[in-house]
């Protein structure tokens, strides 16, 4: 009888261990699978509590984004865009269904083009604020998809345009997307960027700050980041009239063909 008294409390103890470790357990699956749940549904780029909307017509939506450290988004993107990124940075990017752990590097002023369709994340480790601006195409005909002439095939092209070495030459280098073309642009002082051809229309994504003028009577200054659209009606030279080198992407919406 005095053995199986004394089973008793350590019968009831090892009850207890079992319930508290299964309380735990329970506790953390709920967990992980709330946080699945909240990444499972990404926003929605005009949503998205990081991505503030500059500007917004028939052809394009343009937002700023902005994360500072600790900082994360989930975004799904149903149309193709385009990211500048503002300031040398280090960012974990990844596509829905990948694993949050894989850096990338970026300096000022580079220039990606995306295709939509799954959502995509990035998460900002570092101790300074990272900066974009993405310019989301509303064509569906603004793709890297088309006769490559280097290889006389129909193919992807290149998606990316990194900025010039060199900050005391003039420099343009452009990214073609089939409706529209992206190009990266350094003038230096009284260097002039010429107008574009009839029913172009186009919008300028600062990457310094700009003091340019066009024509005689037309002077705007824009600070990194700013998004200005131009539209159809630039006809005379651009010049950048001031001593330090004007840094922009200027994004070009073709015509539509018949």
């Amino acid at each position: 009888m005095s053995k199986r008294r004394s089973s008793q409390p350590r019968l009831v103890w090892r009850t207890w261990q079992c319930r508290i470790a299964l309380s735990i357990l329970a506790f953390s699956f709920f967990g992980i699978a709330q946080s699945q749940g909240q990444q499972a549904v990404p926003d929605e780029m005009s949503a998205a509590p990081h991505y503030h909307l500059l500007l917004q017509n028939d052809q394009v939506r343009v937002f700023e984004v902005v994360l500072h450290p600790t900082e994360h988004a989930f975004v799904r993107h149903q149309n193709n865009f385009l990211v500048v990124t503002l300031q040398d940075s280090e960012m974990v990017m990844w596509n829905q269904g990948e694993s949050e752990i894989v850096n990338f590097r970026f300096n000022a002023g580079d220039t990606r083009f995306f295709y939509g369709g799954p959502a995509r994340g990035m998460r900002n480790d570092r101790t300074t604020d990272y900066r974009n601006v993405t310019v989301e195409f509303l064509n569906p005909k603004v793709t890297t998809f088309g006769y490559q002439a280097n290889s006389g095939k129909w193919d992807y092209g290149s998606s990316a345009v990194n900025p010039p070495v060199d900050p005391n030459k003039k420099f343009r280098k452009s990214l073609e997307l089939g409706q529209a073309t992206a190009s990266y642009i350094q003038l230096l002082q009284r260097d002039v960027l010429a107008p574009p051809d009839k029913g172009t229309f186009e919008l300028l994504i600062a990457v310094t700050d700009l003091d340019v003028t066009t024509g005689s009577d037309i002077h705007v200054r824009k600070s990194p980041g700013s998004a200005w659209w131009i539209g159809d009606g630039r006809r005379a030279d651009l010049m950048n009239s001031v001593v330090d080198p004007a840094r922009f992407v200027l994004v070009e919406l073709k015509p539509a063909q018949n």
